[in-house]
């Protein structure tokens, strides 16, 4: 029936059927993923030892594809009823809108900051809500694409030793609790142990107390 479909998240309104609408949308979206490649990680956690693809990266992939196809795309923010950051994904085009839904985290504030860490917890969400609407994934620049694969080498380098339980612990959590924040974690970790992010990850007895720390909260 073609009328006005009410969408139930967003509470916005069309003059199309909703068929109609998800087809033409679904339809433009696929020709716009046919276009993207997969996100080049730019950014380096040294903390965490981890690399990571960061929002400007992702945008520069997914928005030039989308909005070539007609597709825009609007990221808002908010909170939940529990209190937490959130983001609701919604895209738009010619014939009506799909609302993709919502992402929610809890920002960690740390040395009264609340400002910073609210960002923080945004960019993240609107990263991965980005990348996970588009179907892209993030990958490694390391230049094997474009070039022949190099023979393996006869003699093998010696493994270095798996870290302590206590320190991949401790990055597991941290990384978990703040994400790509480095600066939160940094203070967080100075004031538990009063010692460097860098140096801290680095000794056993102070990882276990970083733990202990992140239980409590």
């Amino acid at each position: 029936m073609v009328g006005r479909y009410r969408c139930r998240c967003c509470r916005l309104f069309t003059g199309v059927d909703y068929m109609t609408q998800e087809h033409t949308l679904a339809a433009a979206l696929a020709r716009a993923q046919a276009a993207m490649s997969n996100v080049t990680k730019d950014q380096s956690n040294p903390h965490f030892r981890s690399r990571f693809a960061s929002l400007a990266a992702v945008r520069d992939v997914v928005i030039p594809a989308l909005a070539a196809e007609g597709i825009s795309v609007v990221q808002m923010p908010g909170n939940d009823e529990h209190g937490r950051v959130c983001v609701r994904t919604v895209l738009l085009y010619n014939s009506g809108q799909l609302d993709c839904g919502t992402l929610a985290t809890t920002a960690t504030v740390r040395g009264g900051n609340e400002a910073q860490a609210v960002g923080s917890a945004l960019t993240y969400l609107r990263r991965y809500a980005l990348a996970a609407i588009a179907g892209v994934a993030q990958e490694d620049d390391d230049g094997q694409a474009s070039g022949p694969a190099k023979p393996r080498q006869a003699s093998r380098q010696p493994s270095k030793p798996a870290p302590h339980l206590a320190i991949q612990a401790a990055r597991d959590k941290l990384r978990a609790v703040f994400g790509d924040d480095v600066e939160d974690a940094e203070r967080m970790v100075r004031e538990t142990v009063d010692m460097p992010l860098r140096e801290a990850l680095a000794d056993v007895e102070a990882c276990k107390v970083i733990l202990n720390a992140l239980a409590k909260e």
